[in-house]
């Protein structure tokens, strides 16, 4: 199951950590932390309810929370990679870019591994790890800005084969999936930087639109929310997630016709999904309204359309040709 954050409550910044504190206690006490299958938040959530696990966090807390506000906009998505001023002191943060967060000296990515080390061994930095496995460097003195850039261009940051990473690559990714963890079905991570190699020969490289891929439907790195969702559904297998976005503020769902009998490229063979993404990119240059993103222009033309391009187009006919049936009948 895939699903958007709900607001649960407005807090004063001296509490938060307390309230953040009770939230992760509520799941603790109320989720089913013995099964990786549901052991998440969302699932306590959908089953009791936004208003339910407010009322335990209030328990807990001592103290209610203020409403939240309806029509509070988050923002876009920030990933924070280069520069960055910290207003607490002054002092630089750099965002490395890590692709599906893997450290490594092997490899096209230049000497990661090597680089991180050396790194914290002559600067007198800090570092956090970002919710899309980046590495923010913190606490770097303003004096050393020109010196530290140059060090990670020394060890190859900031490029793969030698050239510098494409827009398309800054804002996608992969969780780990095979032979990492073993609920997936289907390698994502290794499948990942494949694929944004093959669509930046294509020429898409520059697109500021983002994929997200996993090796199953528990979609730990959350391709609902990206312009492209990715899910693996068997080995070297993916279905095609679309109508999220690159802000994350619309959810992602399968490709289904609007009478709902059946859902398209559910499961697109490995080799194939480029050629997909290809189709549909040209699609959306070509149909595109002014200023348009991937996620509303697919949201306008709702599913119908877009299923019936993939149809006459002849590089993806063939994989329209056997659509899975969604409804069930039992005798």
């Amino acid at each position: 199951m895939a699903a958007l954050g709900q607001p649960l409550g407005i807090t004063t910044k001296d509490k938060l950590l307390k309230v953040l504190d009770a939230i992760v206690h509520v799941h603790q006490e109320w989720g089913d932390r013995q099964n990786r299958h549901w052991a998440r938040v969302k699932y306590v959530i959908k089953k009791m309810g936004i208003a339910w696990y407010r009322e335990r966090v209030e328990q807990r807390l001592g103290f209610k929370l203020a409403d939240p506000n309806p029509n509070h906009d988050y923002g876009d998505r920030q990933l924070y990679h280069g520069w960055q001023i910290q207003p607490s002191n002054g002092l630089l943060a750099y965002g490395v870019y890590l692709e599906n967060g893997r450290i490594t000296d092997a490899g096209p990515n230049g000497k990661l591994k090597t680089m991180i080390r050396e790194i914290f061994q002559k600067y007198p930095v800090d570092a956090m790890i970002t919710p899309n496995q980046d590495l923010l460097f913190c606490n770097i003195p303003v004096k050393e800005k020109e010196n530290f850039e140059k060090d990670l261009q020394n060890y190859g940051h900031g490029q793969r084969n030698g050239k510098p990473y494409s827009k398309l690559r800054l804002l996608s990714g992969a969780c780990v999936g095979r032979d990492t963890c073993r609920l997936t079905y289907t390698d994502s991570e290794r499948f990942e930087p494949e694929l944004i190699d093959e669509l930046e020969k294509m020429g898409w490289g520059d697109l500021a639109e983002s994929i997200g891929i996993t090796g199953c439907e528990r979609q730990c790195f959350r391709p609902s929310t990206k312009s492209i969702g990715l899910i693996g559904t068997g080995l070297n297998r993916y279905q095609l997630r679309l109508f999220g976005d690159e802000a994350a503020r619309h959810q992602g769902r399968p490709l289904i016709s609007s009478d709902g009998e059946n859902m398209y490229l559910r499961m697109i063979p490995r080799e194939e999904v480029a050629k997909v993404l290809d189709v549909l990119f040209k699609f959306y240059s070509e149909s595109k309204q002014t200023g348009e993103d991937l996620g509303a222009f697919t949201r306008r033309l709702g599913a119908d359309p877009i299923i019936e391009h993939f149809k006459n187009d002849p590089a993806t006919s063939e994989l329209m040709e056997k659509p899975f049936n969604t409804v069930c009948v039992i005798d």
